[in-house]
């Protein structure tokens, strides 16, 4: 059984995670940030995806495989697969200081911000 509250949560969840990218974009509070919560929106608003088109919540982080799962029911999700590909990148490396720490331009951030937009209004056609 679908739970529509909790796909609603999701969804309110990942858009303030978009908002909250433009937020950081717009005050210069980093572009890793910027990323990460671009990640967290995509994955959010596809593992509502998820429980709406197959009942069951995922687990896991990877967009590409929670991508590819939608694509089993929603094949046009093809279209956004690679660009998550590239969203994909900044879960992990952006969320701790290491040697090899992720540098992310504005034109990166921008990109990634552009590529959650894309995907929840995707989500959202679908479910509605």
């Amino acid at each position: 059984m679908k739970d529509n509250s909790f796909i609603e949560e999701c969804l309110d969840h990942a858009m303030r995670n978009l908002k909250s990218a433009k937020v950081l974009l717009q005050n210069d509070c980093g572009n890793d940030y910027v990323a990460f919560h671009c990640q967290q929106a995509i994955e959010k608003a596809l593992k509502a995806l998820i429980l709406y088109l197959f009942a069951t919540l995922e687990s896991g982080h990877s967009l590409l495989y929670l991508c590819k799962k939608v694509m089993e029911k929603e094949p046009s999700f093809k279209d956004v697969f690679e660009k998550c590909l590239f969203v994909n990148q900044y879960y992990i490396e952006t969320r701790y200081p290491n040697e090899n720490q992720v540098k992310v331009t504005e034109e990166e951030a921008k990109r990634c911000i552009e590529i959650a937009e894309e995907v929840l209004e995707k989500v959202l056609k679908c479910i509605n």
